[in-house]
């Protein structure tokens, strides 16, 4: 099944931009439906869906961060000429969103720019365990509106699938070469603070620097806030440029 799902609003020919988002960790894509309509016209919105949520509820989980990483990239190497492609990352997804640009740099398809948001830098991801802790702490992670609900046992089951792709990881000696990078925090975000993601501005070298929205660290795929930090893109990297004139 594909790794892709498409929101978009308008006719995704014409677009002229595409956006891709990685949702946090044991989250799926499809909250985005909501937002695409919050979005400047012209845009292309994508998700990532990974396996074991939503619609991929019965695929089994990926292998590790290596085939996440080969999958969406093969998926996002070939894109219409001359549309710009932007990628942004919230919390874990943030980190599989620079592999993928990573992934993208050596193949000559370099994203225009990489939104990096309410996420930890890589290195804090460096010394991470088999993720294994137990299901009460993992709960205290999700989402509000999934924690005390009934589908509260499978997100945390895809929720651990996540963290353990990160088991193992090796940050990157060399930052990105021609990928922007902008990082977004929360000023309620009670789960990744800004000093956790400072170590962002060492990641490219196109850095354009930070943001902090009014949000927490759960808000990031709801359409207002993921507007805002889309409008950064525009106001920051030029990525947009080409839809707003």
């Amino acid at each position: 099944m594909s790794w892709l799902r498409s929101f978009t609003v308008a006719d995704a020919g014409s677009a002229a931009a595409t956006v891709v988002v990685f949702p946090p960790a044991g989250a799926g894509c499809l909250r985005l439906r909501a937002g695409a309509a919050a979005l400047p016209p012209g845009l292309e919105l994508r998700g990532v869906q990974l396996p074991g949520r939503e619609d991929r509820l019965a695929d089994p989980p990926a292998r590790g961060l290596s085939e996440v990483v080969a999958c969406v990239a093969a998926a996002l190497r070939d894109p219409a000429p001359g549309r710009p492609l932007v990628l942004l990352g919230v919390s874990l997804g943030a980190v599989v969103a620079y592999e993928v640009a990573r992934a993208l740099e050596a193949v000559g398809a370099a994203p225009r720019a990489l939104v990096v948001a309410a996420a930890r830098s890589p290195e804090h991801w460096a010394a991470f365990p088999a993720a294994d802790p137990p299901p009460e702490e993992l709960t205290a992670l999700l989402h509000p509106a999934v924690r005390e609900s009934g589908p509260a046992s499978y997100a945390v089951t895809a929720l651990r699938a996540d963290l353990r792709l990160m088991a193992g990881y090796a940050v990157p000696a060399e930052p990105l070469a021609d990928t922007a990078l902008l990082s977004v925090s929360g000023s309620r975000d009670t789960v990744v603070t800004a000093a956790q993601m400072s170590g962002w501005r060492d990641r490219s070298r196109r850095y354009r620097g930070h943001r902090e929205l009014d949000a927490d660290h759960h808000a990031f795929l709801d359409p207002d806030v993921l507007a805002a930090a889309l409008s950064g893109v525009a106001e920051t990297a030029g990525a947009l440029a080409e839809v707003r004139g």
